[in-house]
């Protein structure tokens, strides 16, 4: 008696198959073996466990079943003595050995130890298609993965980031204002969300000499105080904008919010815990 057909990352495997399904694809990701006989009975309980499990996982994870009385030499290579029994293999090497029939739960953890999360497969995806130039892919690599881990705050936040760069900022604000309410106090979307709003309003604000004369006539106008920090944000004069954010800052800290705080904040990140200016501008916003 075979293994029935199973699900696509659920494969059986020969003595002539075995290298090629098990070691050489655990270079790849996790490979769990099931090493399992027709006659015995919590062997085929683990097999449909595993079988549900790889469904779940969908691709997470490789199954690979060994009948061990049609492969008996896979199982004397494995030094397999009863089944149920199982091997995880990575890199090439069996890293972990279960023997006998386990609960689900134990399973679960086996396999969890080993794969890589959705998200960070799908960054690391969506970064690899970014630096080959393929931008719309990875952009969809990752609206996808954002819309089935929705309170994964590390997706929407590579999103926007890679919509700011494309310069799609409509789009990335779309982005922001869309995640769960869970994400939406994260505090890098909270700081990126700020970059963003300072960016479109650099970007749709009169020009820079027009706001200078309006603030030379208006002192007191905030709105106009904090598009032309933007407008010195936008060309990399951090000094500028940070100066004109701290003024703000002082004459009206509740503008907008708090927006001038929040703005100096993301300013700060934006040039490093090594820059000399972030210590003397973060004692300023402490004091107010």
């Amino acid at each position: 008696m075979s293994a029935a057909p199973g699900p696509a990352f659920a494969l059986e495997a020969t003595q002539e198959n075995f290298d090629r399904l098990v070691v050489e694809n655990s270079r790849k990701g996790p490979v769990l073996v099931d090493f399992w006989a027709s006659w015995a009975g919590p062997s085929l309980r683990q097999r449909e466990l595993l079988l549900k499990l790889v469904r779940e996982y969908e691709g997470r994870f490789l199954l690979v079943t060994v009948d061990t009385d049609r492969q008996k030499r896979i199982a004397q290579r494995f030094g397999v003595k009863s089944v149920p029994s199982c091997k995880l293999f990575r890199r090439g090497e069996p890293v972990e050995h279960v023997h006998g029939m386990q609960t689900e739960a134990d399973y679960r953890q086996l396999i969890e130890r080993h794969i890589v999360p959705l998200a960070d497969k799908a960054q690391a995806s969506a970064l690899g298609a970014w630096r080959a130039g393929d931008q719309d892919r990875a952009i969809q690599v990752l609206a996808e993965a954002a819309m089935a881990d929705p309170e994964n705050p590390a997706l929407p936040l590579l999103l926007s980031k890679l919509l700011i760069q494309a310069g799609r900022h409509d789009e990335a604000h779309a982005v922001l204002t869309a995640v769960p309410p869970k994400v939406r106090d994260h505090a890098g979307i909270q700081r990126l969300g700020t970059h963003l709003e300072l960016i479109q309003c650099g970007r749709t604000s009169a020009p820079t000499a027009e706001l200078e004369t309006r603030l030379a006539g208006d002192p007191g106008d905030c709105d106009t105080r904090f598009s032309l920090a933007a407008q010195h944000l936008m060309k990399d004069d951090y000094d500028g904008a940070l100066d004109l954010l701290a003024d703000l800052h002082r004459r009206a800290p509740d503008y907008r919010g708090g927006l001038p705080r929040r703005a100096m904040a993301t300013v700060l990140d934006l040039l490093g815990p090594e820059d000399e200016r972030v210590r003397r501008y973060r004692q300023l916003l402490f004091r107010h």
